[in-house]
């Protein structure tokens, strides 16, 4: 029994080392295969939801081979570094600069994205710039319907949608643009938005430890 045991594993040792030099071969884990490590994917995102001491909840995110989510909740610092590549990331492992990448020439417009949702800063706030972006007159914490109209091409149409990777990249450099801006605190204000009841964590997800 174990001469047996022992010729079926010299047998797959030999067809491995056999294929070692294939450019086309890997050795995948027991219940793995390729397409399903090809869907294993990270990002760093964001939700214009309330985190811990701040209006925006930052998150390095991971999307699982089986449809599960992982949310890593960060610090705005810690978002920052790890898009900058000063910090370890799975969602940025070549450390590469995306401020630089997307040509986002202030990385600190990532501090002015509670202003899509707020027509003004909803706490006592340290300096002066407490003025929002929001035109909601009614729900002054909410963008109008037509913002959020504007922030559907990054895939944010309710206030509790995960805007990731390269749409958030690309949102991040056009709030840099002042045209932009007025664009988007001149829509049309008349369909208002109500702040609907919202799960405390967002929707249906869980934030890692």
């Amino acid at each position: 029994m174990k001469k047996t045991l022992l010729v079926i594993l010299m047998t797959i040792f030999t067809f491995a080392v056999g294929h070692a030099q294939d450019d086309d071969f890997e050795m995948l884990g027991f219940g793995e295969n390729q397409e399903e490590k090809d869907k294993m994917t990270d990002f760093l995102g964001f939700m214009l939801l309330p985190g811990s001491n701040s209006l925006v909840r930052y998150y390095e995110v991971h999307f699982n081979y089986n449809g599960t989510i992982k949310y890593t909740q960060l610090t705005m610092d810690s978002f920052m570094n790890r898009a900058a590549g000063r910090e370890r990331s799975m969602a940025n492992p070549t450390k590469a600069n995306f401020f630089e990448t997307y040509g986002i020439k202030d990385p600190n417009i990532v501090g002015q994205l509670w202003k899509l949702r707020y027509m003004e800063y909803p706490y006592k706030k340290m300096d002066n710039d407490t003025i929002g972006w929001s035109n909601n007159v009614e729900y002054p914490e909410m963008p109008s319907q037509e913002q959020l109209a504007m922030l559907k091409q990054y895939g944010i149409t309710r206030v509790q949608d995960l805007c990731y990777g390269h749409n958030m990249f690309m949102l991040l450099k056009d709030m840099s643009n002042n045209q932009w801006i007025a664009r988007y605190k001149g829509s049309a204000a008349s369909s208002a938005i109500q702040p609907g009841i919202i799960n405390k964590e967002g929707d249906n997800f869980i934030d890692a430890e």
